[in-house]
């Protein structure tokens, strides 16, 4: 693969158009769900794929393009739409009817006035009060309201900057006051590390999309206090850059792998670190090494592809790399709060996820390869219940001398809830009855969060990790100890997997073509005795393990 930035945004946004339903003589003309108005598999549009359209309007302005009359009305078209299915208080649905989605609306509402600043005047006097009137009526349900689900700081950042856009178009102060309310809750809600917060823990891909929102904002707002925050952002997002170009895993809070561009690209004029992360990361992209516009689906495309046109259409200050931390020699940082660490040496470079069960992923220096991708232990119960330890816990306890890490951590159910036709119908019913009221919606919502998220359902057992990092190799001592009956199929090592409910993770990159080692733990030894011991060594010289 070998496509830059800008022209994968323009496959993409041809691809858009027939994500776009362009037919007039339909009542769904405008709408970009296809599943909805094409396929008609689903009972209801997501108004979230409304995005798309001002991707459209920078799509519009390319060369490529000769003739924007018909463009100009499918804007048109996807921006009405958006309007039609508006809730009457402002708000929009993404996941279900009458969700009045907080998130949703912050995000839609950006691009919705995108939308009607760049074809504003190919509306007519009618369409124009309509389209302001509706829009008006989004940036009143998010001055107003509130995500009462968890503290999702890439939604916050989100709302804030519509708040702002609402500002620059109506003129109304109420709207940028809320929007400064906003960044500084996200602000102070930051660790001393740089991370902001995505359920309760640090999530680097997702703290990339939260920085494309802020980094707009700074535009616009260059006060002192964000300032600080961005770059000790940067600092942070920086460890999270691998060497073979991938970003992120499931050593993060909400296990995302996808890195968003346009913040830290409109950030490079600023920070010398966002400029060498920009280059390195943009590099990446081209080569298809990490997450991008072909890997990814319906439901992240409008963001990812906004970031994308955003690192596209910025004159950047290129960085060659040398700062960043897979550049560097000898490297050793732990970050206590969020329960990561990052060790590296001439010979590799390592990042252990403390807060999700002393995850491990290790990479060759000299060949930029990943050669051990440790998720976690996968078992599953003599009734067929999935468990792991690569579950997220800020308070695992972790012992460190510099060049030795122990950890423990403890073992729960993973979460498989599913849509069957009968719970769909239940939840079809609540849709249309008690949850139209905002404060049972939220506590359904808090519901759903604590089921697949944050579910708490320990099995009995524990690990004790021991990992030792030398020169060029790494020796790992895994104790498994049985702390409770419990019967056991089987147990292993070597998967690669996730154990929440995030559909913005598990995207392809090509790393994981990789072949992989599979570890079976001795359940035999351990029901017997209550433990067993396994031990493995990364040797970097041969790029392999071996287990002794």
């Amino acid at each position: 693969m070998n496509i830059s930035i800008r022209d994968q945004a323009i496959l993409t946004c041809r691809q858009l158009l027939s994500q776009l339903n362009r037919d007039p003589a339909t009542p769904t003309y405008g709408c970009f769900d296809r599943r909805y108005w094409a396929w008609k598999l689903t009972d209801f549009p997501e108004a979230t794929f409304q995005r798309n359209i001002q991707s459209l309007c920078w799509f519009i302005d390319q060369p490529e393009i000769e003739e924007s009359d018909n463009l100009v009305e499918s804007i048109k078209a996807g921006l009405l739409y958006a309007l039609k299915i508006q809730h009457k208080d402002g708000s929009f649905d993404q996941a279900y009817p009458n969700e009045h989605s907080y998130g949703a609306t912050a995000f839609l509402l950006p691009d919705l006035i995108t939308a009607y600043r760049k074809i504003k005047e190919f509306l007519s006097q009618d369409e124009k009060m309509l389209v302001k009137n509706r829009l008006m009526r989004s940036a009143d349900f998010l001055h107003k309201g509130a995500e009462l689900h968890g503290f999702i700081a890439n939604h916050l950042a989100g709302a804030a900057l519509a708040l702002l856009k609402s500002h620059q178009l109506f003129g109304d102060i109420k709207y940028k006051s809320e929007s400064n309310n906003i960044v500084d809750r996200i602000i102070e809600n930051q660790s001393n590390e740089g991370w902001y917060q995505e359920y309760n823990g640090a999530d680097p891909g997702y703290q990339t999309l939260c920085m494309y929102y802020l980094a707009q904002i700074f535009q616009t707002d260059r006060s002192d206090k964000l300032h600080e925050s961005l770059k000790r952002s940067l600092h942070f997002l920086q460890f999270f850059i691998h060497p073979d170009g991938t970003f992120g895993g499931e050593y993060g809070s909400r296990r995302t792998e996808i890195y968003y561009p346009g913040g830290i690209a409109i950030l490079a004029q600023e920070f010398p670190a966002a400029a060498e992360m920009h280059s390195y990361m943009k590099e990446s992209i081209r080569i298809g090494n990490t997450v991008n516009l072909i890997d990814i689906d319906m439901g992240n495309l409008a963001p990812l592809l906004s970031n994308y046109i955003a690192a596209a259409s910025i004159e950047e200050n290129t960085g060659e790399g040398s700062l960043l931390p897979i550049k560097q020699k000898e490297i050793t940082r732990f970050y206590k709060s969020a329960g990561l660490a990052i060790i590296a040496n001439p010979a590799y470079y390592a990042v252990l996820g403390i807060s999700n069960g002393g995850i491990l992923k290790v990479f060759n220096k000299e060949t930029n390869r990943l050669v051990y991708d440790d998720c976690g232990l996968l078992g599953e119960t003599s009734n067929g219940h999935k468990f792991s330890n690569q579950i997220t816990n800020l308070n695992n306890p972790i012992k460190w001398n510099g060049k030795v890490f122990e950890t423990t951590s403890t073992f729960n159910i993973i979460p498989s809830q599913f849509p069957t036709p009968f719970n769909y119908l239940l939840l079809r019913i609540a849709n249309l009855t008690f949850m139209r009221c905002r404060f049972l919606n939220e506590a359904v919502k808090k519901v759903l969060v604590k089921i697949l998220i944050n579910k708490n359902s320990p099995i009995p057992l524990r690990r004790i990790r021991k990992i030792e990092f030398k020169r060029n190799t790494i020796h790992i001592t895994d104790k498994i100890e049985r702390t409770g009956p419990t019967q056991i199929n089987t147990l292993v090592q070597g998967y690669k997997f996730s154990t929440i409910h995030m559909a913005s993770a598990r995207y392809f990159t090509p790393a994981q073509l990789v072949s992989r080692e599979l570890s079976m733990i001795d359940i035999e030894t351990l029901q017997k005795t209550g433990s067993t011991t396994q031990s493995i060594t990364i040797d970097l010289q041969e790029s392999s393990q071996v287990h002794l």
